[in-house]
């Protein structure tokens, strides 16, 4: 039986003492071999070939030891090595790769080396035009400039490039159109729209009505991650937003949560105990899309997922105050006393089973 075929073109070591691999018959230098350059070059250059249906598009140079960085170059290991570690963050992940198609699009071919403030300006300028509020295209800068730091953590861009690209000003008020601050959903909206979407995203809605949890925790809610040891049961989620700050997540199931989420529990410990009709992994745009496709058939007003967390804020700050509402949604600070540890869960209990009672009659 003959051998299988490599899945990907081999990255070799050529007498040269530069890296080669071998593409539609051609061999291209990549670099001195195991450099960061010769790696960044072999992925952008497997990038392009794969888009290209297994094939180089025409007029793709063989690199050679002395070309400068594109780019693409850095954009393509961006991607082989760091954007990985967002995949668990749907929006992060989302941005990030809208940055770095956009950036391939408009400066791919450019000497990084080329990239300053007056082409980052006018990318920021392409993305506004597609709608983007300031914020995000404040986000969408920042993230070009972390696509570069990360070039030159790998020594592929000089550090007097990031200085440069750091020197372009934040948009501020006016410059570009800011979304609508956010508020909560009327309890009577949600209660007609219910009827309207799946079993499984009634679930969802009421879960988070009576926790005040973010969406994407309850997208990544297991079994294993509810604690059932105490008196109360306790979600303590893995991955959440402001784990990257050493911070822990506390969210208590009490009452109408405990009723939600018990019959979900006795599966896999390790399965998420929501997924899609085809058996996918739920996120914040196929959670959204099927409550506005609710709304907009039956003729409701629009509102959004992340508008219950505002609504639950609200109903916690109104019966027992700010630190109550804080502790439950998890934005105060975690003391490294026990003590005061027990407290906030306390505040965050108390505060649960107020709004349990509201996800009851909704």
């Amino acid at each position: 039986m003959p051998p299988s075929k490599s899945p990907a073109p081999v990255y070799r070591y050529h007498v040269s003492g530069n890296a080669q691999v071998r593409l539609c018959g051609k061999d291209f230098y990549l670099g001195p071999h195991g450099s960061p350059e010769s790696y960044s070059r072999y992925h952008a250059l497997l990038a392009e070939y794969n888009a290209n249906g297994m094939k180089l598009p025409e007029g793709v140079p063989q690199h050679q030891m002395s070309q400068e960085i594109r780019v693409r170059d850095v954009t393509a290991d961006f991607r082989e090595i760091e954007l990985q570690r967002y995949v668990d963050n749907s929006g992060s992940y989302s941005r990030l790769s809208g940055v770095l198609n956009a950036l391939d699009e408009l400066y791919g071919d450019l000497a990084v080396s080329e990239l300053g403030p007056l082409r980052l300006r006018e990318l920021r300028s392409r993305l506004a035009r597609t709608g983007n509020c300031r914020r995000y295209l404040n986000d969408q800068t920042r993230d070009v400039i972390r696509i570069v730091r990360h070039g030159l953590s790998r020594e592929l861009v000089k550090p007097e490039t990031i200085t440069a690209l750091e020197s372009l000003r934040p948009l501020r008020r006016g410059e570009a159109p800011d979304n609508p601050k956010r508020g909560g959903v009327a309890l009577s909206l949600v209660s007609a729209t219910l009827p309207h979407v799946s079993p499984v995203v009634q679930t969802m809605i009421r879960l988070q009505l009576a926790t005040g949890c973010r969406p994407s925790e309850i997208f990544r809610m297991t079994p294993a991650q509810i604690d059932r040891s105490g008196a109360e049961w306790m979600y303590r989620p893995v991955n959440h937003k402001t784990q990257h700050r050493g911070k822990t997540k506390v969210i208590p199931i009490v009452g109408e949560a405990v009723r939600l989420l018990e019959p979900l529990l006795y599966c896999d410990p390790e399965q998420l105990c929501f997924v899609t009709q085809k058996g996918t992994p739920w996120n914040k745009d196929s959670y959204r899309q099927h409550i506005t496709r609710a709304t907009e058939k039956h003729g409701l007003e629009h509102w959004t997922p992340y508008q219950l967390r505002h609504t639950v804020a609200q109903t916690v700050r109104d019966e027992l105050g700010v630190e109550a509402a804080a502790a439950l949604l998890g934005h105060s600070k975690l003391s490294t006393t026990e003590i005061y540890n027990q407290a906030s869960e306390q505040r965050a209990i108390d505060a649960a089973r107020i709004v349990s009672s509201n996800a009851t009659s909704s």
